[in-house]
């Protein structure tokens, strides 16, 4: 998606928005709006000014103009601070490619009884000897950036996530040092506020 938003939900999850997340249609592109002006005045923010993105941390915020603009400000300020796992982001690339195909990180098809995004995470999908855990996260951010920019029920419904642990070795156990864990809970918090509304 981008440009102007064109709604895809259901005219039930469209209730859902309004009950659960204080979105009101009619008010929909005030608020779109009045983030994006705010945007333009952040000067150390480069981010991106379309419509969907900016629905997004709004729903992921529950409608709250103030808390919306703090958690654009930590996501953009996370992918600064963090370049290993944003930039350079090609799928091609022989690495990615190969660990994007080991599938350590599946969303399955379709949506589960109460419309969430399924995701399979296989914490040993991967061979610690030949991979890092920044390469397993910038590849997992790959496929969790695409979700959110396509699945638009999911930034109403949110996801479920279910842990793999079978064949988790200590070389896996150790590729977690505290430095990575901070970085991935702070970025995982978030990322689950612009999909799930913690």
């Amino acid at each position: 998606m981008g440009g102007e938003y064109v709604c895809t939900l259901s005219p039930e999850l469209v209730q859902r928005a309004k009950d659960e997340i204080n979105e009101v249609p009619e008010r929909r592109a005030a608020d779109i709006e009045h983030i994006r002006d705010w945007l333009k005045h952040q000067p150390h923010i480069n981010a991106r000014m379309d419509d969907w993105t900016i629905l997004r941390f709004l729903r992921g915020c529950k409608f709250s103009l103030e808390r919306t603009k703090e958690k654009l400000d930590m996501f953009y300020t996370c992918k600064t601070l963090c370049p290993e796992w944003y930039k350079n982001r090609d799928p091609q690339d022989k690495k990615m490619r190969a660990i994007l195909e080991l599938g350590t990180f599946l969303p399955l098809p379709g949506h589960d009884s109460q419309g969430r995004k399924v995701i399979i995470i296989r914490a040993a999908g991967h061979d610690p000897k030949e991979f890092t855990m920044d390469e397993v996260f910038k590849a997992t951010h790959m496929i969790s950036d695409i979700m959110v920019d396509e699945d638009e029920p999911m930034s109403i419904t949110g996801v479920v996530q279910l842990l793999d642990m079978e064949g988790v070795t200590a070389g896996h156990a150790m590729q977690m040092t505290p430095a990575i864990v901070k970085k991935a809970m702070t970025i995982w918090q978030v990322w689950t506020r612009v999909t799930l509304f913690g």
